[in-house]
């Protein structure tokens, strides 16, 4: 047996250089006359590291078949054809105020975040106001100044009310009534309002 490491010295196109031709002569003449002649050549063979990716990838074949993968994506996905069925959304039922209202409220109670409610009903009813008196909310003390001035009848009730808002830190049914309290300052309903009858 005769192991070569490298086999191109055997290859056709190099048969005539180097005296290659005359190498593989004086091979072939050690063996005796009418015995068998086997070449292996393990470079032709498969092999398991030319099942890897990248030995796809470097081999012309293995190019080309990549190439037509890409054109075909980039076809399918300019064209606008679906890959696959359309799922269909699900419907979302529109919630009513009245849901993200109660929805807010029962987050705020179960984080335990009493006086971040406390603050926002505040500031919503001073913002309310303000849209009525058509005074600027910012900066706090100069609205209550001029809210003061302007209106010192709203000014006393929208205190008081907020006193008695931050005052009901422990019961919720005072909470309620402080809240109810100042929704009327901030939403006043006229007296045709109330007199009218609902329908």
């Amino acid at each position: 047996m005769i192991a070569l490491a490298d086999p191109l010295e055997l290859c056709n196109g190099y048969l005539e250089k180097a005296d290659n031709g005359r190498f593989l002569a004086d091979l072939l003449g050690l063996v005796p006359a009418g015995a068998p002649v086997v070449f292996d050549e393990y470079h032709h063979g498969l092999t398991a590291s030319d099942i890897t990716p990248a030995a796809w990838i470097l081999t012309p074949w293995g190019a080309a078949l990549l190439w037509l993968i890409v054109a075909i994506f980039f076809g399918l996905l300019l064209r606008g054809r679906r890959f696959g069925p359309l799922v269909p959304r699900p419907a979302e039922a529109s919630r009513l105020d009245a849901e993200w209202a109660v929805a807010v409220g029962e987050l705020l109670r179960r984080a335990g975040a009493r006086a971040v409610t406390l603050g926002v009903l505040a500031r919503a009813s001073e913002r309310a106001v303000a849209m009525q008196t058509g005074l600027p909310v910012e900066p706090r003390e100069r609205f209550w100044q001029s809210l003061w001035q302007r209106a010192p009848d709203i000014a006393s009730d929208l205190d008081s009310a907020e006193r008695a808002l931050y005052g009901s830190e422990k019961s919720e049914k005072d909470l309620l009534a402080a809240a109810q309290r100042l929704h009327g300052i901030a939403y006043p309903v006229s007296e045709e309002g109330r007199r009218r009858p609902r329908q």
